[in-house]
């Protein structure tokens, strides 16, 4: 959506005054992402990961027969909680079966994995005029993943982590269903209430930023599809490339102490962004990529490690909840700014300073996680 809004606004007759609770329908969809991973707490990651990557693909593709606004923000919204569920259900792989010294360096190429889906969308938005289906081609893109079923069906193993925490359980039907839910709340609440403000402030001044970058470059700078294609390419490039290098650096400089100082950078990149004009652009965007990717490798990283193999996945699916709440706050909130201001890029800058609260709250209340064995940061209670 983010890629081509102008082109799904003009196919689908969406004011812009509607854009923002459009979008903020369709993140919805990333609170009822909790009962899914809930599933991978309880049946296993396996079973899990591969029933939410189907949902996602056939959901994504069909979006792309939406015959109107409210099919589409429906289709989306369904497909918003599979998308969520997928990241979390692989990024907790990944928490489990990496060594302590490289966990940062796993999530680093899981963020390049992604970029890798990122870059042939926006190779193909380059050529969006001349698509047989226009803006509509980009969802039906996600079929040919439906390809990689059987691989996973046969090569992904369960995690030794969970298969371990299965073996020493020996609660009753409805208490070991109930309890990652309530060790939430009980376990480590301090972590969780820390983390979960972070990660709302962040949702909260990202969201316009993100979604608007795009639709900025093309309405107010003249950008063609092609052009700005290219841009974003370039910058997908540079943001997945640099995914790998700052998830090794935060396996040796510290993910609390990197995560902070780029929190420092992003609402700063962010502002400069939509307050720029001319040559300067592609530079703050780059920046603005670069310095995000990092942000988020590194919160990745600590959300997963904070919490124990028996509930880190419910964890996750809390976090997202928040994420995407802060998500609909910021875009309501963006829309409120947007007719109190009557600019809507000074209300994106508005919402962007407020991230930096961010980097303060993660620095005084959640401990250093990396070199450290899960077992000994979060042990099971």
């Amino acid at each position: 959506m983010v890629l081509a809004l102008p082109q799904i606004q003009s196919g689908l007759s969406i004011e812009d005054a509607a854009v923002s609770d459009v979008a903020a329908v369709i993140r919805f969809g990333s609170l009822l992402a909790v009962p899914a991973v809930l599933v991978a707490d309880r049946v296993g990651r396996r079973p899990a990961l591969i029933f939410v990557v189907v949902a996602n693909v056939v959901l994504t593709a069909a979006t792309g027969a939406a015959p109107s606004m409210e099919a589409f923000a429906t289709l989306q919204f369904l497909a918003r909680i599979f998308h969520t569920a997928t990241g979390i259900v692989a990024a907790v792989y990944i928490t489990e079966e990496f060594p302590t010294d490289h966990r940062g360096w796993g999530f680093g190429a899981l963020a390049i994995l992604a970029g890798v889906g990122a870059g042939l969308a926006l190779f193909m938005f380059g050529m969006i005029e001349q698509l047989p289906f226009g803006w509509r081609t980009l969802y039906f893109l996600a079929l040919p993943a439906l390809a990689l079923l059987p691989l996973l069906l046969r090569g992904l193993p369960e995690t030794q982590r969970f298969l371990s925490a299965q073996t020493q359980s020996h609660r009753s039907y409805v208490s070991s269903h109930l309890r990652p839910i309530l060790s939430v709340a009980t376990a480590y609440p301090g972590r969780f209430a820390a983390l979960a403000v972070v990660i709302l402030v962040v949702a909260i001044s990202n969201v316009a930023a993100g979604l608007y970058g795009p639709t900025y470059l093309q309405s107010e700078h003249d950008y063609s599809p092609a052009r700005l294609s290219t841009i974003l390419l370039l910058t997908g490039i540079v943001g997945a490339a640099s995914a790998l290098y700052l998830g090794s650096l935060s396996d040796r400089f510290g993910r609390r102490r990197l995560a902070v100082l780029l929190l420092v950078a992003s609402p700063c990149a962010m502002v400069g962004f939509y307050e720029a004009s001319g040559t300067l652009l592609p530079v703050l965007l780059v920046t603005f990529a670069l310095v995000g990717t990092g942000a988020d490798v590194s919160l990745a990283a600590m959300g997963k490690e904070l919490f124990p193999t028996s509930y880190r996945s419910t964890v996750s699916g809390f976090v997202a909840m928040v994420a995407a709440t802060g998500g609909v706050i910021g875009l309501w909130t963006h829309g409120r700014l947007f007719d109190l201001i009557g600019d809507q890029w000074t209300a994106v800058s508005a919402l962007a300073a407020l991230g930096l609260l961010a980097p303060f709250i993660l620095a005084f209340t959640l401990p250093e996680t990396n070199r450290r064995a899960l077992e000994e940061i979060s042990p099971e209670r």
